[in-house]
């Protein structure tokens, strides 16, 4: 599941997108094999129209909000390469914030602080943003 979003649309679209990480239903296993395998939160930035004003303000203000976020197990962050033919990556940057469990995650993103990194995301985000929830396999 992800969202997409562009434009003025962005706010609203990375909400839902929460939201719908928030409510993650597993599919298969039973949900004590799902809390010891975890859950992670994805985030896929589009490349931003400033990558360096990009860089400062995802580096400087946004990533230490999320590092002050009690209940993230493990936070992951990585920059997209070419691919081998020289193509441009699909995405700009990558952000895993890991969870024991979906109800650990769901606690997590519905608290105050995490809404307000959400809410954050337009302020840096010029490329757009895709939100992908997972259960850890």
């Amino acid at each position: 599941m992800s969202s997409r979003m562009s434009g003025l649309d962005r706010r609203a679209a990375l909400g839902l997108g929460v939201a719908a990480a928030s409510t993650l239903v597993i599919g298969t296993g039973t949900s004590a094999e799902a809390a010891q395998k975890g859950t992670k939160l994805t985030v896929l930035y589009g490349m931003p129209k400033d990558p360096a004003a990009f860089e400062k303000y995802y580096l400087g203000t946004h990533m230490p909000m999320v590092y002050k976020i009690k209940g993230i197990k493990r936070v992951e962050l990585a920059k997209g390469l070419p691919s081998p033919d020289g193509k441009p990556p699909a995405f700009y940057r990558i952000t895993e914030l890991w969870f024991d469990s979906p109800k650990r995650m769901q606690t997590v993103t519905a608290s105050p602080a995490f809404q307000k990194v959400v809410a954050d995301v337009p302020n840096f985000a010029s490329g757009g943003a895709t939100v992908v929830p997972a259960q850890i396999e």
